[in-house]
């Protein structure tokens, strides 16, 4: 009895200290915010366009709002203005950065968003070709759902080696890297309906170029970010009667980049990329993959086409000065005399980069 009543003299006496939960935001009082999108009007002005999801009687409803500022915190107090409740976008999902906007230095923009505690940093971040507030405006004309829509879209991409897997958390760390650049995934409203484009690639913070949809896969792989699924089609003949035969497809199974400097002088840096692919095929019309001659060819075929592709995709991120290989990272940790020596926005789109890529056949699908 005597302990009982010394452990609550101790409780007592602990109560007056306890501060309890003086900054707490209870979510009853604000309108939930679950995807945004922020556009450039023009070289002072920002336009923040909000979804906020509702329940009238039990069923999701959105409401569109938008915003105009100087700045995103500023966009952000004008939306608050125009609704009932306290605008809160601590459950923002999806973040759509307009073209003119993405092609400034998007840091600027994002800054606010590492800075306050309650930002949800785990949200996906994407490009829109155009004004992102066109695919939300959009969309909730037909879509109540519409974060979760934009969400499985850019999930199922990525899953499929499609684009690169990225968040305002994961990009963060990329933005003050000075020896690699990177990319989003690159949305475009076409005809009433968002398509996933490709990536956009980006070169000290701006968007500087795109890639299609297939060259973001081939990437991937050549930066050795294969995730569950990658598929291709490649055209191996030119002169069959039946158009598909033209074409195999397949799934790699297994990839394996590897990145080497081969000349690290400072007035010709070359740089070797390595791929060794395993594939298994899916479509084939021609059939006839149990001939050893046959598969060799595809082999050989297959491998060149890729390769050839591959170097059609470097071209392209050179001269969008993006370094997503992470050269010059490369450089800066095994050949820091030569970093030193280079500059690297005016040597990187210079450099040789030589690519070459060697496929396996090592499945034909259930039909031998």
């Amino acid at each position: 009895m005597k302990k009982q009543w010394r452990k609550m003299i101790i409780l007592l006496g602990i109560l007056p200290f306890l501060s309890g939960c003086w900054d707490q935001r209870l979510l009853r009082n604000g309108r939930l915010v679950f995807s945004s999108s922020f556009d450039l009007l023009d070289d002072d002005t920002i336009r923040a366009t909000a979804i906020i999801r509702d329940f009238k009687n039990g069923t999701p409803t959105n409401t569109l709002v938008q915003g105009e500022g100087e700045t995103i915190r500023e966009t952000r107090m004008s939306m608050d203005r125009k609704i009932s409740g306290v605008f809160e976008p601590s459950k923002d999902r999806v973040f759509l950065l307009g073209e003119d906007l993405a092609k400034k230095d998007i840091y600027k923009f994002l800054d606010i968003f590492y800075r306050d505690p309650n930002s949800s940093i785990s949200a996906k971040l994407a490009v829109v070709e155009g004004d992102g507030e066109e695919i939300l405006t959009k969309l909730s004309e037909k879509n109540v759902l519409i974060s979760e829509f934009i969400i499985e879209l850019l999930t199922s991409a990525e899953s499929s080696t499609g684009v690169p897997k990225q968040n305002l958390q994961t990009v963060c760390t990329l933005m003050f890297d000075e020896g690699k650049d990177f990319g989003l995934p690159l949305l475009k409203m076409k005809e009433g309906e968002v398509i996933l484009e490709g990536t956009g690639i980006f070169h000290k913070n701006s968007l500087s170029g795109t890639l299609t949809f297939k060259e973001s896969s081939l990437f991937l792989l050549m930066n050795n970010q294969k995730a569950k699924l990658a598929r291709f089609v490649s055209k191996i003949d030119e002169d069959k009667s039946l158009n598909v035969d033209n074409y195999i497809t397949y799934n790699v199974i297994e990839s394996k980049a590897k990145l080497k400097i081969v000349s690290d002088s400072p007035e010709d840096i070359q740089v070797g990329i390595d791929v060794a692919m395993e594939v298994s095929v899916v479509e084939f019309p021609q059939d006839k993959l149990t001939d050893k001659k046959k598969l060799k060819k595809l082999n050989e075929e297959i491998s060149k086409k890729l390769t050839e592709d591959a170097e059609e995709l470097i071209k392209k991120i050179q001269l969008a000065n993006s370094d997503l290989f992470g050269i010059g990272r490369e450089l800066m940790a095994f050949h820091p005399k030569t970093w030193e020596k280079v500059n690297w926005d005016k040597e990187y789109p210079e450099i040789t980069i030589v690519p070459t890529i060697k496929v396996d056949i090592v499945g034909h699908g259930i039909i031998n």
